[in-house]
């Protein structure tokens, strides 16, 4: 009698667990058939590499939305070597090489723009789309924008920061800096730089959805110390000057 009851237990117990496979394998069919062909792409290379695949792609990602930030003309999106410092800075040591190729062979996520012996760029398919199924697939992204993050993304645009980057970088290398430069200067520091300080303490909240919105305004910091550090330096050379000038027309008196 006991045997049959752990038969009968054993029986049930087989038939639940091919059940439930069937169960899941119809349920995997039924998205697979929903899913757009970049989703299935995606959800597939993320199946096959996870977490690996996450951090390579997000890192390329951050790095074109970059790029894109800076309104500065490249030949891609991103470009090898620079991915892999990046990849570096954050401590994953990994090289990225064989998983681009497989990305853009295998999967069609990206697409070589420019190669030469020494550099080699990629384009992604869709930036805006796989950057939103990434997230999707990992479960970090929601159909509406966190409220905080939409805030800062706005306010960020809407201090002109490609405006800025621009005009700081011209007066970091000018020859020389004259009374309207140093005006133009004055106007980012008293009501610009308060704002870009503010703006930022808030976006180190979230680093990680706002990486180049935040690198963008360190990079202006930077830049501003290195215009001050100029105006500074021609300021006293001008006083020096002067004192020469005049000490030099008291002695001819």
């Amino acid at each position: 009698m006991a045997l049959y009851v752990v038969r009968s237990q054993i029986l049930f117990s087989l038939t639940l667990y091919i059940f439930l496979e069937i169960l899941v394998y119809r349920l995997r069919v039924k998205i697979a058939m929903n899913l757009k062909p970049l989703e299935m792409m995606l959800l597939n290379a993320y199946q096959r590499y996870g977490h690996k695949l996450y951090v390579v792609l997000s890192t390329a990602i951050k790095i074109a939305k970059l790029n894109k930030l800076k309104g500065v003309n490249t030949l891609g999106d991103f470009e090898y070597k620079e991915l892999a410092e990046e990849l570096e800075k954050q401590g994953f040591k990994y090289n990225p090489s064989m998983l681009l190729r497989i990305l853009e062979r295998e999967y069609g996520l990206i697409e070589t723009s420019y190669k030469t012996s020494n550099h080699h760029w990629y384009r992604f398919k869709d930036l805006e789309e796989i950057e939103k199924i990434l997230n999707t697939v990992v479960g970090m992204a929601s159909d509406v924008e966190e409220p905080d993050i939409a805030m800062l993304k706005i306010q960020i645009k809407s201090i002109q920061i490609n405006y800025w980057l621009k005009k700081l970088k011209y007066m970091s290398i000018k020859n020389k800096l004259n009374s309207a430069d140093i005006k133009l200067f004055q106007k980012f520091a008293f009501s610009i730089l308060p704002k870009i300080v503010k703006i930022l303490r808030k976006a180190e909240e979230y680093e990680d959805q706002l990486y180049a919105e935040i690198n963008l305004l360190r990079e202006l910091i930077s830049l501003g110390l290195m215009v001050a550090e100029r105006i500074d330096v021609e300021i006293n050379i001008s006083e020096l000057d002067n004192v020469e000038v005049v000490s030099k027309s008291s002695s001819i008196t």
